[in-house]
Formats: C-alpha cells, structure tokens, sequence
C-alpha cells in the first residue's frame, strides 16, 4: 500500500540560498519498518523566500533584485539535442560568467541537471511548459494533444521540479493565440493557474505575452507596423492575464509606462527582448519598480530559426528567416560554441559589469551600408585589428565602454577622445584610416586613465593553441572537456582572418563527440574529425568513454605544427 506523511521541520538560523550564496541543505527521508530503514532517498533543497509585488519588484529573501535574464532553448548547441549532464551545467556557467542572474527556460521545461547545476551555482529561473495550447502555430505540433495532456504533463512538470529553489515562476505558456480568447483562451489560463496552485502555491505564475496575435483583429492583412490600439489590447491582455501573478512582456517596452498607469497592481516580467535594445530594455528595468526584469532573445545561440539574427542592409530583399546554409539563429549574447560575442561585451556595459573598453571594429566589407532595423541582428563588428588588402582604406570602429570618455590610439599616434558612458549609450564612435599595428583604445574618468585594451595586427599562422575547459573528467561516461581551438600567430594573437581547416584525432580513455565553430552558414558537420576555423577559432568536445586514463588530442592543419593536449581521466 502506500501512504502520504507530511512533516514540518524548523531549521534555526538557516543559511538562505540566494545567487551570491547558493546553499544547499541535504534533506534525507527514510522509511522505517520494524526499527529498520527499508528506504531512503536524499534530495537537495534551499531555504530561501520569495516576494512579488509592483512597488518593491521582485525580492529574494526580502532583497529588491532585478533580473539580468535571457532566454535558452534546449539544445547544447554543437552537441544538439544531447542533453549531457556537464553540456547542460556549462550553460549555466556560461550565463553565470557572463553576468546573467536568471534563466527563462524556452519553451519547455529543462533538464533536471540543468536545473540542479541553477541550483548549485545560483541561477534564478522561470520554469515554462507549453508553446501552444489548442490554437496551432505550425502543423502536427502540441496543439493535437493538448486538451488529453495538459494536465498530466504540467503535473509531471512541478512534481517533478518544485524541490528546486532556483525557480522563482512557472509559465504556463509562450506566445500563446488564445490570448484573443478564442478556444476558450481564458477559461484555459485560469485552469492551468488554478492547477498549478493545486501542486504548488510557493511561486508565482507567469505567462510570455505577444501583442501579435490580436492583428488579425484589427485587419485582415498583418502588417506589424500598424499599432494595436492600447483598448483592444487592454481588454484581452487583462482578462488573459487574469489568474497571472506576473505578466510576461515579448517585444513590448513601448507598453511599459502606459500600462503601469492602466494596471497599477500589474507585475511586469520581460519575457524576450531584441539584443539591438538592451539599453532601452534595461534602462526601463532600472526606472520602474513593476517592471522586474529583462529576458533577451538569447542569452545562447541555438540550432534553428535559421538567421533571424543576420544583418540586412536597405535595398537588400528582406526575409525573416535566412536562406540555405544559414541554420544557426545567430542571435545569441554567446555563441553555439560558447564564444562571447560582440552584443554581450556591450551588455557588459549596460548592467555595470564591464572592467575594460571592448573595441568593435566594423566589417570592411560594411562601410557606407545602411542597416535595416536590426532587432535580433547585431551590427557586423569584430574585435580584430587584423584587415589584409585594407590599408588606406576607411574603416568604422565603435568603443563599448562605461567611462565617461574613451581615446582612441592608432600606433601611438591619438585619433580623438569622445564622450561614451551612459548619457552616450555606452559607445563612441570613430572612423579610422585602416594601416597594420596596434589600436588601443582608453577609458578615463575626470580626465584620468582607468582602463585599456589594446589590439595588435596578427602576423601570419604559426600555431594551434589547444584550451581545454577542464583538463581532468570523471571516469564515467559521458563526462565532457571542451577544448577550444585557435590559430594564433608566433606571438600568441589570435589570427582573425584565418580559415584553415583543422583535423583532430583522439586517442585514449575518451573519444571526439562533436566539432563546430560560431560560422552559422557552414556546411560542414558537426560529427566528425576536422573543422574549419571561424574568425581564427573553433570548438572539439571530447568525451570520457568511462575508463581511466589519458585522453591524448591531437590538432594538424597544413603548414602548422602540430599541437596536442592530455586531459586526465580519474575515478
């Protein structure tokens, strides 16, 4: 048979798991028969509290905290859908490294060793479960099993996940068209909360609303550039968002100021913004207390929605989706490998995290090119200094910087202070006449230096540095190092413009399980032994096959010395 016990357990002066201090009791429950434990089980738990309300935002153990969030889909980029326990704590390394305090599962609850490695490292996250409802949004998708498994599935979801102490909300959906009401849109959003409720009344739920899908309301034909008037989209927003603690925002800032005077006890929660708006995102975060925090689309680059994030210049035919090879969003703060990317650095900045200048020397190719609205896309830039074939050509370097001033130095020679810092949206902007040697760009604060960065024209390919994340994995299969792979030059810089291809063998306890670099038009698998570098780098995952011993990798390209590395493999 079987019995349900509850117990209450007072733990005096705990240790409260927040993001700075993510503690983690162990909670054993035994079963006893006779004077004997015939069963146990151990799980990991945190004692922290949480509160909603639109004058104090969101406080975690009674302290006001903002969220710095993004978005992240299921796949391990190189690895796709192969949701290894190390690939899936690595993400949330990387968002942690990166200066991200919260995660907005997107748009189906996570792995549970993604949400063990939340709790472990102190990532806050929105827990969500469904991308329809009823209402289709592509053929043979959740819709057809929705109403015979909402509730199985979403009791699975919070059974399963309640113990976490990362999770702050669930969501009950993501861009959901029953906002209109139709198919008993309404009706369906109070019988998930209400669910919910049932299995766990300790968190708030949310939902990720979409203004999108009330334009066929208002017109037969959808034109994105005409408003929704602010009537139309109080009256479904407010009964959608009836059995709502918060309210998920996609896309919306214009929305903000207006509907904290129309829905003064409304709890705003940005659930995706465009990367290109991350000031104006933020700075709406900082300014209003009901507005709690921002989720960019993406915080990780993933497979699909082929090229949303690809640059499109005026006069150039437009289309949402890129064509073939295009197969990388190319939207994310970090890349599939891993890889910071421009948008990041310049995020860095806006949430006050930034220790140094970021130079963002525009694509040659880009000069005079006039983008179209960027959205999803970041302006074609790279941190290089290495421009073959260009000299005396113009080129545009933009300097992401939180100073109030930024110089910019070509050869030791000045090319002007500007003015960056917040009242300049953190960038100065320069135009440079392109000759080899060293850009350094200076940070200073009442005429005084406080930081640079420099960069140095590379010379020609001389080696393959090999970067292992980790250098000793467990012998149990599985177990993952992810070795980053870069052409420099005999003085240790990276070469940018270099594209050689790259062949790999590993022999040993362990295997290669996957190769790739940042390059989201490449043809080439990502299963295999060899690899074309992109902007100098490129990423090999091997893996432990579960024995220990040496795990010897081995890099050649031609005519480059070989390089190799040895990663440790222990019981």
């Amino acid at each position: 048979g079987s019995a349900e016990a509850n117990q209450d357990l007072n733990v005096s002066s705990p240790n409260l798991w927040s993001v700075e201090n993510p503690y983690l009791y162990t909670l054993r429950s035994e079963i006893i028969h006779d004077g004997r434990v015939v069963d146990k089980t151990d799980t990991k738990i945190g004692i922290r509290s949480i509160s909603f309300d639109p004058r104090n935002g969101f406080r975690l153990n009674g302290v006001p905290i903002k969220l710095r969030g993004g978005c992240v889909h299921h796949d391990c980029g190189l690895l796709g859908a192969a949701a290894y326990d190390r690939a899936e704590e690595r993400k949330v390394e990387l968002l942690k490294a990166n200066g991200y305090n919260s995660v907005r599962c997107a748009h189906n609850p996570p792995s549970p060793a993604f949400l063990d490695a939340c709790d472990r490292l102190g990532m806050l996250v929105i827990d969500e479960i469904f991308d329809c409802w009823r209402e289709a949004k592509n053929p043979n998708d959740y819709s057809v099993y929705f109403e015979e498994w909402w509730q199985r599935d979403l009791a699975s979801m919070i059974l399963r996940d309640r113990n976490h102490p990362c999770i702050i909300m669930w969501s009950i959906g993501n861009e959901i068209p029953e906002l209109t009401g139709f198919s008993e849109g309404y009706a369906y959003a109070r019988k998930l909360a209400d669910f919910i409720r049932s299995l766990d009344n300790t968190r708030a739920i949310t939902s990720a609303l979409t203004e999108y899908f009330l334009y066929p309301l208002i017109a037969a034909d959808l034109n994105l550039e005409r408003k929704i008037p602010d009537e139309l989209w109080m009256e479904h927003s407010s009964k959608f968002a009836e059995p709502l603690d918060v309210v998920g925002y996609n896309y919306m800032i214009h929305r903000y100021d207006s509907d904290g005077k129309n829905f003064p006890d409304r709890i705003i929660c940005c659930t995706e913004s465009f990367p290109s708006m991350v000031y104006d995102y933020w700075e709406a975060v900082e300014r209003l207390p009901y507005v709690i925090g921002d989720f960019v689309w993406t915080a990780i680059d993933y497979l699909g929605e082929a090229g949303i994030g690809r640059v499109k210049y005026e006069g150039e035919e437009f289309s949402f989706l890129g064509p073939y090879p295009w197969h990388q969003a190319f939207c994310g703060d970090i890349d599939i490998c891993g890889f910071k990317r421009p948008q990041s650095y310049y995020r860095d900045c806006v949430w006050g995290i930034s220790k140094a200048p970021y130079i963002a020397v525009h694509k040659p190719e880009t000069y005079g090119k006039k983008p179209r609205a960027l959205l999803w896309s970041w302006p074609e830039v790279v941190s290089s200094w290495t421009w073959p074939g260009c000299e005396g050509k113009p080129m545009v370097v933009d300097v992401y910087s939180t100073s109030s001033e930024v110089e910019l130095f070509l050869n030791g020679r000045s090319l002007g202070r500007k003015p960056a810092g917040k009242a300049n949206r953190y960038i100065a902007s320069f135009e440079v006449t392109y000759e080899p040697g060293e850009l350094a760009a200076v940070g200073y604060e009442n005429g005084v230096e406080t930081s640079r960065t420099v960069l140095r024209t590379a010379g020609r390919p001389a080696n393959i540095r090999l970067k292992p994340d980790r250098s000793v994995l467990k012998a149990e299969f599985g177990d993952l190092s992810y070795v980053t792979v870069e052409i420099v030059d005999a003085e240790g810089n990276i070469c940018h413009n270099a594209t050689n291809n790259v062949y790999f063998t590993a022999y040993g306890a362990g295997s290669i399980v996957a190769v790739g670099s940042g390059n989201p038009v490449s043809e080439e698998m990502y299963v295999g032994n060899q690899r074309k570098v992109h902007e100098g780098r490129a990423m090999v995952v091997v893996r432990s096959d579960g024995e220990p011993g040496e795990i010897v990798l081995t890099a050649t390209a031609d005519g480059i010395p070989t390089a190799s590395v040895t990663i440790q493999v222990t019981k």
